[in-house]
């Protein structure tokens, strides 16, 4: 498994780390369908996986990043779906404003993207 990174300090249980595992595994088939290079960097948002000791089998935007230096794609997944996007130049070159509009272009979470791209 990749080094996983997480959003914010909290604990999941066995049940939801495994939904995190299963999520690394379902953006691991899409890079190797594609024929990508796996992805550097990894971002999870615990939040999303499980809430007051609830469950969360899929969320409303993704939970879980994975960007890929050299091919600059950026992958995400709900729980329920994986999605690849190119980003038009280095994640971590893009300004503010760039960045900011390719997350709402692809409908992802603003500060979960800019996390991403502190971490490069």
């Amino acid at each position: 498994m990749p080094e996983l990174n997480f959003i914010s300090e909290s604990s999941l249980s066995p049940a939801a780390a495994d939904l995190v595992g299963f999520d690394t595994d379902s953006i691991g088939r899409v890079v190797s369908t594609d024929g990508g290079i796996s992805p550097d960097v990894w971002l999870v948002d615990p939040g999303q996986y499980e809430r007051n000791g609830r469950l969360l089998r899929d969320s409303e935007s993704p939970r879980m990043l994975a960007y890929s230096i050299k091919d600059q794609i950026l992958y995400g997944t709900d729980g329920c779906n994986v999605c690849a996007r190119h980003v038009p130049a280095k994640l971590q070159a893009l300004p503010p404003d760039k960045l900011k509009s390719f997350a709402e272009e692809n409908e992802l979470r603003p500060e979960l993207l800019e996390y991403l791209a502190s971490l490069l």
